[in-house]
């Protein structure tokens, strides 16, 4: 029997007080996105003044999304706990593998996983009792708003886990390292909706700034990481600069 769980949507995660004094938008990012062919939300925070540059703002506070396998932050999370994995950013297992995932939540249980979902106000929704798919049919859906928070939190090793646990799984999701800067991200998709999550951080000259895109279009995983990085180019990172 599916059973319904429910989360207090408030601003999650940290308290993102959005008001137009500190939130702007860009329209050079609406014409990437246009130019992609792509329609969809698009947010950077910068840590230390707390500005957002945000693109179709209704849409990041208040349109909930199923999360698609961005979801596995949360089981691997709780494994990496529960010493169930050991990984190392070298063994990590791909998100694209749902099987594994799917073995690895079954390990940790539904009850315990859903104490953990509601500790973290993750999302609304229902979570399938045999654990499958619910991260992809809309059962359970999550904001923009929330998995910016969500990844903001992870950075600061605020989550209620571990240190270590956090610290691995940074390195997990750590994608490219230079002199210039660090770029991080989760990447989500579903191979059979246009649909597209990308989540993370960069950080140039130790300062951190965190952002969320979830878009519909033709895009595949790489395209979506493509489009992200000339949206950064644009805003000036990716060079040593910020």
């Amino acid at each position: 029997m599916i059973q319904r769980f429910s989360v207090f949507v408030l601003i999650v995660f940290g308290a993102f007080a959005c008001s137009p004094n500190n939130v702007k938008t860009d329209p050079n990012i609406e014409k990437i996105l246009d130019s992609a062919n792509v329609k969809g939300c698009f947010a950077l925070m910068e840590n230390g003044s707390g500005q957002f540059t945000i693109i179709n703002l209704s849409q990041y506070k208040d349109s909930a999304f199923a999360p698609l396998n961005t979801y596995f932050a949360i089981p691997t999370l709780v494994a990496l706990d529960k010493g169930y994995i050991n990984h190392t950013a070298s063994t990590w297992v791909s998100p694209d593998d749902t099987v594994y995932y799917q073995a690895l939540m079954e390990k940790i249980g539904r009850v315990s996983l859903l104490k953990t979902m509601d500790s973290l106000h993750y999302g609304k929704g229902i979570v399938s009792n045999n654990l499958t798919n619910f991260w992809n049919d809309g059962s359970l859906k999550i904001t923009a708003d929330e998995q910016l928070g969500l990844i903001k939190k992870l950075y600061f090793n605020q989550l209620p886990f571990q240190k270590r646990s956090h610290e691995i799984y940074k390195q997990m999701i750590l994608k490219e390292d230079n002199a210039n800067y660090k770029l991080s991200y989760i990447l989500g998709t579903n191979a059979k909706e246009p649909l597209q999550w990308i989540l993370g951080y960069v950080e140039e000259n130790k300062h951190p700034y965190f952002f969320v895109m979830h878009i519909n279009g033709s895009q595949s995983g790489n395209n979506t990481v493509a489009l992200l990085k000339t949206i950064l180019t644009q805003q000036g990172f990716l060079k040593g600069l910020r």
